[in-house]
């Protein structure tokens, strides 16, 4: 764990004498959106050297707990970024499997939302979710297919939040039911990866999956973990009931497999402030999907 707080001072003192040739040079000369992708430019270039230390889940459980923030001595450039994961909750794209077969356990364990948190018609949102995630276009319920009549939706997947919620606003065109505007989705269903980091998981994503573990169990193995689990075999030896459903549904991050981060960054400079997401990929060591907020 030294090593690896060293490595990621090393890279920031880097990124720092970097930003502030860069800026120097600069000066006001260009617009600020310029400034900011040479920043991330800078980014891709000094990520490795931060992350370097990232040789396993403990060390990249570490890396998404300390906050980066780096400035110039005089304060005109401050640079606060947070890395993250988006493997921790259930892809609603896994509900149906590359030739379009329901994956029946994913599907149970999204359904299981509607236990916690009830709604008038949970078949038709689930039929909403297919009839989007598939490429075809044939409807599972009465004006379920939403690109039938919206032409910028588009099948296959759903990318994000925006378009889940375009999902939700069909439910409520077509059942009023407003209950489902309480569900905290955040908390249970993401957009990435075919299974879930399991050091990254929240708790109430797993209590969908072990319907049977204590609440008490649940958030010592998610929220009050004291360490990252390293291996599945540590996993399943902290509570057994993950045995049948582990490679199901998770996997423990190791070096040499494609994982991706998101970065999240607030630059300021002078007065002006700048928000920016992007994403990483540890094994490609590449900057994706660049975001001016």
């Amino acid at each position: 764990m030294t090593l690896m707080l060293i490595t990621l001072l090393m890279g920031i003192v880097a990124l720092v004498l970097a930003q502030s040739g860069r800026l120097s040079r600069l000066g006001g000369t260009v617009y600020f959106q310029s400034t900011s992708q040479s920043i991330v430019n800078d980014l891709q270039q000094h990520l490795p050297i931060l992350l370097l230390g990232v040789t396993g889940a403990e060390q990249l459980d570490l890396a998404l707990r300390l906050p980066l923030q780096i400035e110039t001595r005089k304060r005109d450039f401050i640079l606060k970024m947070k890395l993250s994961s988006p493997y921790t909750s259930l892809n609603v794209n896994t509900l149906l499997d590359q030739n379009g077969t329901i994956k029946t356990p994913n599907v149970a364990a999204f359904m299981r939302i509607f236990s916690h948190y009830p709604i008038e018609s949970p078949d038709i949102f689930l039929n909403l979710l297919l009839d989007t995630i598939d490429i075809d276009t044939a409807e599972r319920g009465v004006d379920t297919e939403i690109s039938l009549t919206r032409p910028n939706a588009k099948n296959g997947s759903i990318a994000n939040e925006r378009e889940f919620n375009r999902i939700i606003e069909r439910y409520l065109h077509l059942t009023q039911d407003r209950a489902v505007l309480s569900i905290p989705w955040g908390r249970y269903i993401g957009f990435d990866g075919d299974k879930m980091d399991f050091n990254a998981l929240n708790a109430e994503t797993l209590s969908l999956i072990l319907t049977k573990s204590s609440p008490e169990k649940i958030r010592s193995l998610t929220r009050f973990r004291t360490k990252a689990f390293s291996t599945k075999e540590e996993v399943i030896a902290a509570e057994p009931a993950l045995g049948s459903v582990f490679d199901t549904y998770f996997f423990i991050y190791a070096p040499g497999v494609s994982y991706t981060l998101l970065c999240d960054a607030v630059i300021t400079e002078n007065t002006h402030v700048e928000h920016i997401t992007f994403q990483y990929n540890l094994l490609e060591k590449r900057v994706h999907h660049v975001e001016f907020l």
